[in-house]
């Protein structure tokens, strides 16, 4: 079953708890926090960060600070040394979210925000900004964003970055109905949320199953890498 946890990184944090996370997490990867100009960047890197190690630690009793982590020739990371664990991470205005899977799963979150839909003619399938215009003005933001954060996830499922591109495979969506047309010869299982009226969120899976999602508070994480000291 896929688990996915997210957080919220406007809520407040002190000194003293960033620093625990921080020190949760590589050197390599403290320093790409460090070089990060604005505070909500550094924040959203490392909260997937450390997400990732916590839901890896639950699942495998593997202290979060040993876990390591490495990344296949696309750029996607995996858990070294742990063949039943993967895991993903995406993160848009104040929301990061991780999701793990015993088999490979891909997430995205986007901040539905005012856009050119331009944007959706220019990288998406025709047959997808067809439907997108085709729909009223008000439901045409969303659509893209249906659309969108639909491909991002696929994409980051099969681990092969932009080397595929967005347009050589498309969806129907008809209302909850989603159906994938591609070349790739898999079955594959979409999931979509919307955490408040203005985040949209879409998961693939290999398997039909229920997702287990949940909101975790910095004061938790904090409090269980205190436990495994």
């Amino acid at each position: 079953m896929a688990e996915l946890y997210y957080m919220n990184i406007e809520d407040p944090i002190s000194a003293e708890d960033y620093q625990t996370l921080l020190g949760t997490c590589a050197s390599d990867k403290r320093e790409a926090i460090h070089k990060f100009r604005f505070e909500a960047d550094r924040k959203r890197t490392l909260y997937g960060e450390v997400l990732a190690r916590f839901m890896i630690a639950k699942k495998t009793g593997v202290t979060m600070k040993d876990i390591e982590f490495d990344k296949n020739p696309y750029g996607k990371p995996y858990v070294k040394d742990q063949n039943e664990i993967f895991y993903n991470i995406s993160h848009s205005g104040k929301y990061v979210v991780c999701g793990l899977d015993t088999e490979d799963i891909g997430i995205d979150i986007e901040e539905i925000r005012d856009i050119d839909l331009d944007i959706a003619k220019r990288f998406f399938h025709a047959k997808e900004y067809e439907d997108i215009i085709s729909r009223e003005i008000r439901e045409q933001v969303h659509s893209l964003y249906d659309f969108w954060t639909l491909k991002e996830s696929y994409i980051k499922f099969l681990g092969v970055g932009l080397s595929k591109p967005l347009n050589s495979f498309y969806f129907m969506i008809n209302g909850e109905t989603v159906q994938l047309c591609s070349q790739e010869d898999h079955t594959v299982y979409f999931y979509r949320y919307l955490l408040q009226d203005n985040y949209r969120l879409a998961v693939c899976v290999s398997t039909p199953d229920h997702i287990n999602m949940e909101k975790i508070s910095l004061h938790d994480l904090v409090a269980y890498i205190k436990s495994e000291s």
